[in-house]
C-alpha cells in the first residue's frame, strides 16, 4: 500500500510539474481569470480522480461501481491525455523556439492539432470500438491430431469482465450472434467472466446460454473470477460469492474446468479438453494444478485453457500439450497493427501477449478479450473473437 502511495505522489507531483511548464509557456494567451482558473480546474479535477481511484476502489461493495469508475476513468482520459500531448510536443518544441522565435507558433498549431487527434481516437475508443469486434481465424496443423478432427472448428473467448459494462450494453447480444454465425464446434472460454462479483453475470445469463456450439463450452477461472480485489467482511462471503460464479456459469451453459479435463469423441477418435484454474505471477493467484488437469490425458492430444500465458514457458512448455488457449493480457486495450506488424505496451509484460505463438512444436494462442476494465474501451487494437481451426495437413 506504501508503494502504491508513492506512485500516487509522484505522479501527482509529474503531472504538476508538467502542467506548471505548460502554464508559463501560454499563459500570455490566457488573459483573463477565468481562463485561468478553467486551466487549473482541469488539473485538479484530474488529481481528484486520481485520488478517488487510489482509495475508493479497494473498498468496492458491490458490481455496479465498476461502471461508473470506469466512466470516469474514460472521462479523465478523454480530457486528461490530449493536454498531456500538447504539453509534451510544446516543450519537445520549447528549446528549438528559443533559437527560432517563429517557430513557437508553429509548434503551438502542431501541438494544438495532434491534441484533438488524440481526443477524437479516444472518444472513438470508449465508444464504437469497445465492441467492435474483429473475428481472427487462425488455422494451426498438428499431424498427431486425430483423423476426426481435422478442421475441427474452436471459438475462443475471454476476459469479458461483465461488471466493466451497463445492463443497457449492446456488446453481448452482438457477441453471441457473431460467435454463432461462426458454426463452432466447440466453445472454450479462457477465463475473467467478471470483475469481482457474481452477481456481474447474473443479467447475462440468459444472453451467454444462448451461445451454441456441437460439443458444449467450457471454461476456466481468471484472476478477477475469484473476487479477490475487493474487502470482504469475511472469508464465508466470498466463498459464496464463489459458489455463485459457478452456479451462474453453469446457468449460462458453460462446463468448468478447475484443474480437471472432458474427453471429446468425434467418430472413432478422441480429444481432450484441459482447464487449470488461475494460474500467475505475483501479484497473481496461484490456484492451478497441472498434474490433475492432465490426468489420464497421456497417450491424447490436449488442448489446455491456462487464462494466463504466463503459465505456459514456466510449467506447460514441459508437458506433452500441443495447444494452450490463454487470455489476461488484454494487449493491455491498446496497440497498433499494420499487416503482420504490431505493437502494444503489453509486450513489455508478456512475451505472448496476443496471437499464436509457437515452441518447437507446441503452440500457444493468446485473445486480446472482448470486455474491458479499468480504461472503458479499445484503441488501436479492436476486441476480437478468435477462430481457431485446427488441421492435420500442414501444407495447407
Amino acid at each position: 500500500m506504501r508503494s502504491n502511495g508513492f506512485i500516487l505522489l509522484f505522479g501527482i507531483l509529474f503531472i504538476f510539474i508538467l502542467d506548471l511548464g505548460l502554464y508559463v509557456r501560454i499563459k500570455k494567451f490566457l488573459k483573463t481569470r477565468n481562463s485561468r482558473l478553467i486551466y487549473w480546474l482541469h488539473t485538479v479535477i484530474f488529481v481528484a480522480g486520481l485520488f478517488c481511484y487510489y482509495f475508493y476502489v479497494p473498498r468496492l461493495k458491490g458490481p455496479e461501481t465498476y461502471y461508473w469508475i470506469g466512466l470516469g476513468i474514460g472521462l479523465l482520459f478523454l480530457f486528461y491525455i490530449p493536454k498531456l500531448v500538447f504539453i509534451l510536443i510544446n516543450l519537445i518544441c520549447w528549446p528549438i523556439g528559443r533559437f527560432y522565435p517563429s517557430f513557437n507558433k508553429k509548434g503551438l498549431w502542431t501541438a494544438s492539432i495532434v491534441s484533438v487527434f488524440c481526443f477524437f481516437i479516444i472518444l472513438h475508443g470508449i465508444t464504437y470500438n469497445r465492441y467492435n469486434y474483429k473475428i481472427e481465424s487462425t488455422s494451426v496443423c498438428f499431424p498427431q491430431l486425430p483423423p476426426a478432427f481435422d478442421n475441427f472448428k474452436i471459438v475462443q473467448l475471454s476476459d469479458l469482465h461483465l461488471g466493466s459494462h451497463s445492463s443497457r450494453y449492446e456488446g453481448i447480444p452482438l457477441l453471441v450472434e457473431q460467435v454463432n454465425s461462426l458454426n463452432p464446434d466447440l466453445i472454450l472460454f479462457t477465463g475473467d467472466m467478471v470483475n469481482n462479483f457474481a452477481s456481474e453475470l447474473r443479467p447475462w445469463t440468459e444472453v451467454l446460454n444462448r451461445l451454441k456450439a456441437r460439443y458444449g463450452k467450457f471454461a476456466v477461472t481468471g484472476n478477477h473470477d475469484y473476487g479477490s480485489y475487493v474487502h470482504w467482511e469475511n472469508p464465508e462471503k466470498q466463498q459464496l460469492n464463489m459458489k455463485e460464479f459457478y452456479e451462474n456459469m453453469e446457468k449460462a451453459g458453460f462446463v468448468m474446468l478447475n484443474n480437471t479435463n472432458v474427453p471429446i469423441v468425434r467418430g472413432k477418435d478422441t480429444l481432450y479438453i484441459a482447464g487449470v484454474e488461475n494460474w500467475g505471477n505475483p501479484p497473481f493467484p496461484r490456484y492451478g494444478k497441472l498434474d490433475e488437469a492432465l490426468r489420464n490425458c497421456n497417450g491424447h492430444f490436449v488442448v489446455l485453457l491456462s487464462h494466463d500465458p504466463s503459465h505456459w514457458e514456466a510449467e506447460i512448455l514441459q508437458y506433452d500439450v500441443p495447444l494452450t488457449l490463454s487470455g489476461h493480457t488484454h494487449a493491455m486495450q491498446m496497440g497498433i497493427k499494420v499487416g503482420k506488424w504490431e505493437w502494444s505496451p503489453a509486450r513489455m509484460m508478456y512475451p505472448q501477449y496476443d496471437g499464436l505463438y509457437r515452441k518447437g512444436e507446441q503452440y500457444i494462442h493468446v485473445s486480446r478479450g472482448e470486455g474491458y476494465i479499468g480504461f472503458p474501451g479499445r484503441i488501436g487494437l479492436r476486441p476480437q473473437i478468435d477462430e481457431i481451426i485446427l488441421h492435420r495437413n500442414c501444407s495447407r
